[in-house]
């Protein structure tokens, strides 16, 4: 089998990659990691694209839970890039999986599979079909509620006691794609989006690594989502992050 991931350089990313690294490494082929955590913008565009979308708070938060914990190290051992690294897989960065160089890059590796983990680019159709047997993703929720941004935020604000991780085919769309496994998981009443996302990634990394070493490529099946008017969830806004702090949750 051979592999291709496609993520940003968070500990997130690197939490769901990390299980499938340690017990096949071979299969991994090739990293992509995004040069921007928000796709098309860079760090100064992306800053104030959050603080006037989602207000200063959110962005405070934003910025210790990503920026001051890298900074601080915690984190860089099990990066995408580090575990690519130790593993000498090689990495390509890139500002758009659809412009030429990306798509020239991923054909070069003549993945079986691109599987997105915590990645920032939206995935068109010549990059979903370059790999042989499709490119799939890892989502921080129990597909089909919670598609699009910032899940574990928005599962706490509206006060769930389940969410879940889920591994889906990548589809025209946010999370719309056919799922092939997920997992249910309970959310305590001392979570925090921090903490949820870091539970979620690593229930995540090990559902993909098990499902993966069961898999048979050439016979496999994946189901359709439920139908229903569930819901696109994007970046919160103020007021959203005002209800959300009035409830007494923490980032």
């Amino acid at each position: 089998m051979r592999i291709v991931f496609l993520a940003v350089d968070d500990e997130f990313a690197g939490a769901m990659q990390e299980d499938l690294y340690r017990e096949h490494p071979e299969w991994v082929v090739g990293s992509v990691l995004s040069e921007h955590s928000i796709f098309k913008k860079n760090l100064f565009q992306a800053a104030l694209f959050i603080i006037r979308t989602s207000g200063l708070v959110f962005f405070l938060e934003m910025f210790r839970m990503k920026i001051l914990r890298k900074l601080a190290g915690g984190s860089q051992k099990t990066s995408p890039q580090a575990l690519a690294a130790k593993h000498h897989v090689p990495v390509f960065i890139s500002r758009n999986i659809n412009d030429a160089d990306s798509l020239a890059q991923l054909k070069s590796w003549q993945p079986d599979l691109v599987i997105s983990t915590n990645f920032s680019h939206y995935i068109g159709r010549k990059a979903r079909m370059v790999a042989k047997y499709g490119t799939w993703n890892l989502h921080k929720a129990l597909l089909p509620e919670y598609r699009g941004m910032a899940p574990s935020f928005h599962a706490l604000r509206e006060e769930k006691n389940q969410v879940g991780v889920t591994m889906h085919v990548v589809e025209k769309g946010f999370d719309t794609g056919d799922i092939l496994t997920q997992k249910a998981m309970p959310v305590r009443t001392v979570d925090t989006v921090y903490s949820l996302n870091c539970r979620a990634s690593a229930d995540g990394g090990r559902m993909m690594a098990t499902f993966l070493k069961n898999l048979d490529l050439e016979n496999f099946t994946a189901s359709p989502q439920p139908d229903g008017d569930w819901k696109n969830y994007t970046y919160p806004t103020s007021r959203e992050v005002r209800q959300f702090k009035s409830l007494g949750l923490k980032f």
